[in-house]
């Protein structure tokens, strides 16, 4: 039936008015439905001049805006002048008081047009004459001008290389009546205006990319400058919509000129300017009470810091390479960073965390071209890269060091920690850990060992004064101090030669712990430990403490509260580290070589009584920490079991205690489960003490290392060394002992292993795969776990893949979740080079292939991740057991190919539409009505890459077991009789591609490959879609592999129906030429 004006007006207010979500529902899709079809054109249009309330003419708006955008084709040519006149129209009616939702949406239909509309020859002097003689619709010109700039380069409007060259050459011819408006209207101009114009250039100098050094009009940059110069009297929106045009100008500068340029000399001495105005703000909301007042100040000088960083972007090879005196007016000039410094120098609230965040980058960026340039740090202060300087000559080393000295210690004073406020101390938590990333560049310019002797200094000053009388503030600053220490610790002398680690420790972290500091010195103290622990694990002494004060921190934190979850989180994670950091090692000190006990040896009970069994007592589990710490603890186990014959290890008593170690590892979170199954207790929230997911997610961590577990117990290439060192009988007879003995404690070691899996941990994943099946978040967990236990063990599981298939085929019948499919992909990879157990994996794959493939018929492009899994799983197949797969008559390896044909199709169709969700000046649109399926891209880029790629194997198997030429099959004869499997597979699969001629797999797959790649295809997946064409081009001959190429681009829309010429006859012709080279 055909909609009416009426019936939309009923469907907009049952959208926005009725309050049943029913009723909402459907008239959401009814809307979306309506808003794709050819009858929105004129109900949307008669919606605007109704004009009978807000949501009925934005929704008119946004549909006009939404046809335009994404279905212009299917409107006839001959309606383009009708819906040019009419837009303008809609522009000219807007008043003051039309919502900016509305006049958002008009102006960017407007601006689209012009970008479509090919015979809208002169477009931008027609919109600016239509437009510009009425204050009120000239405003709004300014924003069509915007947008326009913007839209020219929008990957939603479907316009083709062609176009937009045409577009820039228009635009280029009309840069200067634009220009000429602009400097017009900034004649007595309102903040209203001046934000509108500034907001256009922007614009044209970002995206266009057609202005130049000659295109800034001296009036219009003396106006920005003058608004950032008298902040205090605009508002904030001008000063922003100001300040961005001068990054842009900024950012320009060193594109295409370099250095050399007038521009830059003009726009860095009215930079320089600035900073007297920052120094303003700063006294201004340091001195005002109101604190609306000063957040307006701060702002203001935000705004300043950030053009202060552009600048230093900008400049900062000439800073690296020939800076020169601050007020020489050169590229180099250190006036820049003078600029840059002071926003981190200054005081609060301008200092804040936002304002110094802005400078992180160019700080980042600059202090890696140093290091880039070779400015490391040394003692002498000398340039380490280039000849020395001549006399008189500023030494650039000396120079970047000094500033980035500054840097450090502003740093250090931002990091402390004013306040008990929890958001607050998250705030702070995520600031230091932006100091951290910038911090491991810097340290390499200011040397890590000087930095962390001032730190010690400045701490043991503080302690000292702490003595005297119990300041809180002291030991805020000393935490902050601590913190700036992790940053570098990583790159201190791992030899401690003047003690300042051993003396920090012992004199000053390990007795402030032990007096129960507040938590964000505690969180500190074990970043600390995190940081140093390859120096903790060599110093036995210092070490036992420190894995005691961690332990004694996890114990108390059974009843675990917001204000200490951060410091378990980091306890947690600094006892994994310090496991991991073990080392089986000889002490280096002993003349006797005997061998260092580590963490694992000593304090095993203590982890495993003390740590995983309190990690259930808390009220929140953290999780992400807590696998640190398993993880931790398993690379410890794994150290210990590999033969060093240098160390002269002995692994054999750490190979015999594995197994009973991992049972002990894994049974507090084996019990968990169990728990919660027998109880049958409801999952209240995910990543709660009641989902099985947690304990799951930490019986996953042990195995994920594990995969390193048989390389550790392989001891052959050792053993050859052993034996081919033997200069007598008896020493062979010695050796010869030795060998067995250790590839017996290895074989034992992998038994004990491989039944702490069957007895222990296997029971209790079947038993989750049938009681959580609808649980999906479970089922990924479990079939994580036994992803990483098969990597572990490899083909020595192969007795139980029986049981792990016949489990996963249960539960697939149950529930159809994808990770059941990548799951037997990860089986396929392992086994699937065993002969015995290749039909067992097809057979698999034939149980689960035909629901997979009813499930995804008709909703193929709402399941990405579904086809992601089925086709590396198929890849898998393929390249492990081609053969048996392919040449299974059970196999539908043509429904598969069609599959795989039609989702390339649909998911480039669903790249498009995922990419028109904002507005042109970045800022979320409405949703569109029945829009809330759209699928993530990069599920779907992911899934189109498994997709190309299980075709790239199939044709790749095919040429190379191929023993029929394509032209005996084309020719319809009899074929022989063929003998080989492996030849019969690839029978089948050339009867695909080249059966039925007109429509036979090859022609298809050229099609969908081209239209693909024309239809908004992601560029990453360019190499696949051609690997694709190279696959078939080698395959079939010449000519008619040329043939499906010349059906495919007729099939292409080269000329749209109102004359755009998206390929010209010589593109097309070329594009062949270089494909068929």
């Amino acid at each position: 039936m055909e909609p009416t004006l009426e019936t939309a007006l009923q469907a907009i207010d049952a959208l926005y008015v009725n309050p049943e979500n029913s009723v909402k529902e459907g008239a959401s899709k009814w809307l979306c439905e309506f808003q794709k079809s050819v009858y929105a054109w004129e109900i949307a249009d008669k919606l605007l001049y109704l004009n009978r309330d807000l949501n009925s003419s934005y929704f008119g708006a946004q549909t006009i805006r939404i046809k335009i955008q994404m279905y212009f084709a299917e409107l006839p040519p001959s309606s383009h002048e009708g819906l040019k006149d009419s837009l303008l129209n809609h522009v000219k009616k807007i008043t003051k008081e039309t919502p900016k939702s509305i006049t958002n949406q008009l102006c960017l239909a407007l601006a689209d047009l012009y970008c479509q509309m090919v015979h809208w020859k002169d477009g931008i002097t027609d919109i600016v004459n239509s437009l510009s003689s009425n204050d009120v619709s000239s405003l709004y010109l300014l924003d069509i001008l915007r947008f326009i700039a913007e839209e020219m380069n929008s990957k939603t409007l479907r316009l083709g290389l062609n176009r937009r060259h045409a577009l820039k050459a228009d635009l280029e011819q009309h840069k200067n009546l634009v220009s000429d408006f602009l400097v017009f209207k900034m004649k007595d101009a309102d903040p209203l205006i001046l934000s509108k114009i500034f907001k256009c250039l922007t614009s044209w100098w970002d995206h266009s990319g057609i202005m130049t050094e000659s295109d800034v009009r001296a009036e219009l940059l003396e106006g920005a400058f003058y608004v950032l110069q008298h902040s205090d009297s605009c508002p904030e929106e001008t000063c922003e919509d100001a300040s961005d045009w001068i990054v842009s100008l900024v950012t320009y500068c060193p594109t295409t000129t370099g250095y050399h340029c007038e521009m830059l000399s003009v726009l860095q001495a009215n930079i320089y300017a600035l900073q007297e105005v920052f120094q303003r703000c700063c006294v201004q909301a340091t001195k005002t009470m109101d604190e609306s007042v000063a957040e307006g100040f701060v702002k203001r000088a935000s705004l300043i810091g950030v053009i202060f960083a552009e600048l230093t972007n900008t400049v900062r090879n000439a800073l690296v390479k020939k800076p020169t005196a601050p007020g020489s007016g050169a590229p180099g000039d250190l006036q820049t960073l003078d600029c840059l410094i002071s926003v981190l120098e200054a005081p609060r609230p301008v200092c804040c965390i936002q304002s110094v965040r802005q400078t992180f980058q160019a700080l980042d960026c600059l202090a890696e071209n140093a290091v880039e340039n070779g400015y490391h740090y040394n003692s002498e202060h000398k340039r380490i890269s280039g000849d020395n300087p001549p006399a008189g000559e500023l030494n650039p080393r000396i120079l970047i060091n000094s500033y980035f000295t500054r840097v450090v210690f502003v740093l250090t004073r931002l990091c402390v920690n004013d306040s008990d406020d929890l958001e607050t101390a998250d705030e702070v938590r995520e600031f230091r850990e932006d100091v951290y990333t910038i911090m491991s560049t810097i340290v390499d310019l200011v040397g890590a060992d000087v930095v962390f002797g001032e730190l010690f200094n400045r701490i043991m000053q503080l302690q000292e004064m702490n003595n005297a009388g119990n300041a809180s503030h002291l030991l805020r600053e000393a935490e902050a101090c601590l913190f700036m220490m992790t940053t570098l610790a990583r790159r201190l002398s791992f030899h401690d030669p003047e003690g300042h680690i051993a003396s920090l420790i012992t004199s000053f972290v390990l007795p402030c712990l032990a007096s129960k500091p507040s938590p964000s010195m505690q969180e500190v103290i074990c970043i600390l430990f995190s940081e140093l622990a390859v120096w903790i694990v060599v110093h036995p002494e210092i070490r036992r403490q420190i894995v005691e004060q961690l332990i004694q921190i996890i114990e108390s934190a059974a009843d675990l509260t917001e204000s200490n979850f951060e410091v378990v989180c980091e306890a947690l994670a600094a006892l994994g580290k310090l496991c991991q950091s073990c080392r089986a090692r000889r002490a280096s000190s002993d003349k006797d070589c005997t061998p260092c006990d580590g963490i694992i040896d000593e304090q095993w009970n203590d982890l495993i009584y003390r740590v995983t069994y309190t990690i259930p007592l808390f009220a929140r589990v953290p999780n992400t920490e807590a696998q640190t710490f398993y993880e931790g603890v398993t690379r410890a186990l794994m150290t210990t079991i590999a033969y060093l014959p240098r160390d002269g290890i002995d692994p054999r008593p750490a190979r015999l205690a594995l197994p009973e170690r991992l049972a002990q590892l894994l049974s507090v979170n084996i019990q968990c489960i169990n728990k919660l199954m027998e109880q049958n207790q409801p999952i209240k929230l995910k990543d709660k003490n009641t989902d099985p997911a947690i304990w799951l997610d930490l019986i996953a961590a042990v195995f994920r290392i594990t995969p390193i577990f048989l390389p550790r117990l392989d001891d052959a290439y050792r053993r050859s060394r052993m034996n081919s060192t033997s200069n007598s009988s008896e020493g062979d007879q010695h050796r010869q002992a030795e060998v067995d003995s250790l590839s017996e404690s290895a074989q034992t070691c992998l038994n004990g292993c491989l039944n702490v899996f069957i007895s222990m941990v296997w029971p209790v994943l079947s038993r989750c795969l049938e009681v959580y099946s609808s649980k999906n978040h479970v089922m990924e967990r479990c079939c994580r776990v036994i992803r990483f236990v098969v990597r572990t063990f490899s083909v020595n599981l192969r007795d139980v893949l029986p049981d792990i298939a016949n489990k996963l085929v249960q539960s697939y019948q149950q529930d159809q979740h994808s990770c059941f499919l990548y799951l037997t992909g990860v089986l396929t990879d392992v086994f699937g080079d065993l002969p015995e157990c290749r039909h067992g994996l097809v057979s698999l794959f034939e149980t689960l292939a035909p629901p997979t493939l009813n499930s995804l018929s008709g909703s193929l492009a709402e399941q990405p991740y579904v086809v992601e899994d089925l086709y590396r799983l198929c890849v898998r197949l393929v390249q492990r057991c081609a053969t048996t797969f392919l040449a299974n008559p059970n196999v539908d390896i043509y429904a598969l190919l069609n599959t795989a044909l039609e989702s390339l199709t649909l998911f480039t169709l669903n790249q498009i539409s995922a990419g028109s969700g904002e507005d042109s000046d970045g800022e979320k649109e409405e949703p569109n009505p029945g829009d809330s399926r759209r699928s993530d891209p990069k599920a779907t880029q992911s899934a189109t890459g498994a997709v190309a790629h299980f075709l790239q194997e199939v044709l790749t198997f095919t040429s190379e077991s191929s023993e029929d030429t394509p032209a005996a099959i084309l020719s319809g004869q009899e074929l022989s009789q063929l003998r080989d499997e492996s030849a019969l597979a690839a029978r089948r699969l050339m009867f695909w591609v080249l059966k039925p001629e007109e429509m036979c797999g090859g022609q298809r797959l050229t099609t969908t490959c081209i239209h693909s790649c024309c239809n908004g295809l992601s560029d990453d997946l360019f190499p696949e879609v051609s690997s694709l064409l190279l696959g078939l081009k080698m395959m079939v001959p010449r000519d008619l592999f040329l043939a499906w190429m010349d059906r495919a681009l007729e099939g292409l829309p080269v000329v749209r129906a109102d004359g755009l010429v998206q390929a010209t006859e010589q593109q097309l012709a070329d594009f062949k030429e270089g494909i068929m080279m």
